[in-house]
Order: structure tokens, then C-alpha cells, then sequence
């Protein structure tokens, strides 16, 4: 008996998930230059009309490599909770000591891809946002809550403190990695991160 009309052969999910795979690595590895639809399936090992087939078209495929990378933000979002059994500093050193290492890997390219495809569409702007970007500052925004209840900080909002804690770092990692600033202007990063650091515990330090 032949295939019911609509329904999927019986390898498509395993395929799909395939494909996908190989296009979230492609984007990772693209440090962020929009490439096309046609380099994502070449990269694939397909034509750009199987890509079609399974995602629809290029905002399709990037969306769903979003969700794909989403289990990443939520892994890198459990690991920082268990941080908050040490103090302010040493956790603070640690999260951002983490990001750094992870930026020349997989991290970099994840950030770099969000702001390069989201700028372009706002709708997939809204998808990094949500997957990528706001659970970072939410684990460091917990983080804050648990270091101001136990008395070791002064944060009298955990957002605003977030923002001035990651945006310092995530810039000079762009600047660094990403824009190539490292020819002009190297920076250390670790004392980068430690100079950092002292000025924002110092900042909110309990009165």
C-alpha cells in the first residue's frame, strides 16, 4: 500500500535533525556573516531545495537552528545556579572567566550569529534574544538576587546590575574575537575581567 498523501517518510525526523545539526555548526563556525541559503546546504552536503523541503525558507532554517542552540543556553544557564554557593567574587570570577574560554568556541559564534541574523530580522532577533541572550542575564540576575538576600551585595535591581556586570565583557569579546581588535588593540582578558570585576563589587558593595 502506498504512502497516505501527507504524511512523512519514516526517516524525515531523523533527517531533519540531521540537517539541522549541520546548519547550528555552520552558523557557529560563521562568526557571524549571514551566509546563504545556498552555503548552509552546500555545507550540508544537500541542495538548497532539500533545506526548503524540511525548514521552508532561510528565516525557517536559521529559527530552527535557534531552538536547536537553545539547549545550550539552558545547559550554560543550570551550570552559573551552581555557582551561587561561593562569594560574590569568586562566583562573578568564574562566570565570567567561563564565558571568556567559551567565546573562541561554540559560545562566540552563538552570540555573533544572533546579532548578525537578528539585526537583518527581527523576528529571529526575538529568537536569540529569548534562547540565547536573556537566559545568560537571568542566571547572572539570580545570581545577584541570592548575593543581595545573603548580604554580601547591595543590588537594588538585579536587571540594571546584570547589564552592568556583562555588557563590559561581552563587548571587549567582540572587539576582541569577532571585529578582530586584537590586531590593534590586544587585550588580556583575564585582567581585563579581574580590573572589571573589582570596579563592579565596589560599585554594589553593602553600605
Amino acid at each position: 500500500m502506498g504512502r497516505i498523501s501527507g504524511a512523512r517518510n519514516r526517516n524525515h525526523d531523523e533527517t531533519r535533525s540531521r540537517l539541522l545539526a549541520s546548519v547550528a555548526q555552520q552558523m557557529l563556525m560563521s562568526g557571524g556573516s549571514h551566509p546563504s541559503m545556498r552555503v548552509l546546504a552546500e555545507g550540508a552536503g544537500v541542495d538548497a531545495g532539500t533545506l526548503r523541503h524540511y525548514f521552508g525558507d532561510r528565516q525557517g532554517v536559521v529559527q530552527a537552528a535557534f531552538e536547536y542552540l537553545l539547549k545550550f543556553g539552558q545547559e550554560r544557564q543550570a551550570w552559573a545556579k551552581t555557582l551561587a554557593d561561593l562569594s560574590a567574587r569568586e562566583a562573578f570570577s568564574q562566570l565570567l572567566g567561563q564565558v571568556a574560554a567559551a567565546w573562541s568556541g561554540a559560545l562566540g559564534g552563538m552570540h555573533a550569529t544572533g546579532f548578525a541574523e537578528g539585526m537583518a530580522d527581527s523576528e529571529i532577533g526575538q529568537i536569540y534574544v529569548s534562547s540565547i541572550l536573556e537566559p545568560t542575564l537571568s542566571s547572572v540576575e539570580e545570581l545577584l538576587i541570592v548575593f543581595h538576600t545573603r548580604g554580601e551585595l547591595s543590588v537594588p535591581n538585579a536587571r540594571v546590575a546584570a547589564l552592568a556586570l556583562m555588557s563590559p565583557v561581552l563587548l571587549a569579546l567582540f572587539h576582541q574575537h569577532q571585529l578582530q581588535g586584537r590586531r590593534c588593540r590586544p587585550l588580556v582578558m583575564e585582567h581585563f575581567i579581574e580590573q572589571h570585576l573589582d570596579g563592579f563589587l565596589k560599585g554594589y558593595a553593602k553600605s
